[in-house]
């Protein structure tokens, strides 16, 4: 397990860019060539949106309503559990809902959800069972 808020971010964006060469490509955006990343600021996390641009704070408030997120439930359940990866250093796979990176309704084939399930165990994401 990463020890530092910043090696946890680290580990957090590999998996995001695995998750977007992959499969559907979730998290990038080939229009705009961008990929989304998880930043810290001023000790908050923040999702940067692929596909909008936007700072997104990573948090379920009222007020906030995930504004600037383009991706569905599944994957704001799955930005939650990274964000809550990062602040607080524990295994945080689907803490937030959908099963996290073991959820079988991302429309990926299987060969490319096991790929990206290695490398997070590689990297102390997942717990490698």
């Amino acid at each position: 397990m990463p020890k530092t808020k910043e090696e946890r971010l680290q580990v957090v964006n590999k998996i995001i860019l695995e998750i977007a060469s992959r499969g559907r490509k979730s998290f990038y955006n080939k229009r705009k060539d961008r990929y989304a990343e998880m930043v810290i600021e001023k000790g908050k996390i923040y999702f940067i949106d692929d596909y909008t641009g936007e700072r997104v704070y990573a948090y379920n408030t009222v007020q906030n309503a995930h504004r600037g997120f383009s991706h569905g439930g599944t994957m704001w359940g799955l930005v939650n559990d990274f964000r809550e990866f990062i602040v607080k250093g524990e295994y945080t796979n689907h803490n937030n809902g959908y099963g996290g990176l073991y959820c079988p309704h991302w429309g990926y084939p299987e060969e490319d959800m096991k790929a990206i399930q290695n490398l997070a165990k590689k990297l102390g994401y997942l717990k490698d069972n």
